[in-house]
C-alpha cells in the first residue's frame, strides 16, 4: 500500500489538468464511524477535497492507483464507494480555486 501513496504523492505535484474531475462517492453507515473517519483521512491526504460530507473531489489524475487502493480497502472496509469521472462541476470555480487551476 506505501508504494501506491508514494506513487499518488508524486502524482499530485503534476500540475497540468487533463479537465476531468475525479469524484467518490461513499455511504458508510454510523455504526461505522470509524471507517468513514478512515477513509476521509485517506481521501485528504491523497489530495482530494470535500464537495459535500460523502462526496469528494480531486482534479489528480490518480485514478489507476485510487482504484486499487479501493480495491484493498474492500477486503476491510464496510460501506458503498462508487467513483466518478466528470468532465464537468457547475459552479467549479471554488474548486479551480483551491487546487490552483
Amino acid at each position: 500500500m506505501e508504494i501506491i501513496k508514494n506513487i499518488i504523492h508524486k502524482k499530485k505535484k503534476i500540475k497540468k489538468w487533463d479537465l476531468i474531475w475525479r469524484i467518490i462517492i461513499f455511504d458508510v453507515p454510523e455504526s461505522k464511524r470509524r471507517d468513514r473517519d478512515f477513509l476521509r483521512r485517506e481521501l485528504k491526504w491523497m489530495g482530494f477535497k470535500e464537495l459535500q460530507h460523502s462526496v469528494w473531489v480531486t482534479p489528480y489524475d490518480i485514478e489507476k492507483e485510487l482504484l486499487c487502493l479501493l480495491k484493498l480497502w474492500h477486503n476491510d472496509f464496510r460501506g458503498d464507494i462508487k467513483f466518478i469521472r466528470a468532465q464537468q462541476i457547475l459552479d467549479d470555480h471554488k474548486f479551480r480555486k483551491m487546487f490552483v487551476l
